[in-house]
């Protein structure tokens, strides 16, 4: 069964995504900035990036495995 768990355990290195996250971390703090720009609030901006994420991370689960 492919699920969200499945996918965790094929995850890289905890370095490896410590990279990745200061490599995005400041595209996805403007994203934020520019929702908040628009209006929105800072928590709601920061859920709908945590919510596509989520979106996506479960897309990945569904997918057959390689």
């Amino acid at each position: 069964m492919n699920n969200v768990l499945e996918f965790r355990a094929k995850c890289p290195q905890v370095e490896t995504l410590s990279d990745c996250r200061e490599a995005l971390e400041s595209a996805v703090m403007k994203i934020v900035g520019d929702a908040v720009g628009r209006g929105f609030s800072p928590a709601e901006a920061a859920m709908v990036v945590a919510d596509i994420a989520d979106d996506y991370i479960l897309m990945l689960s569904r997918q057959p495995r390689r």
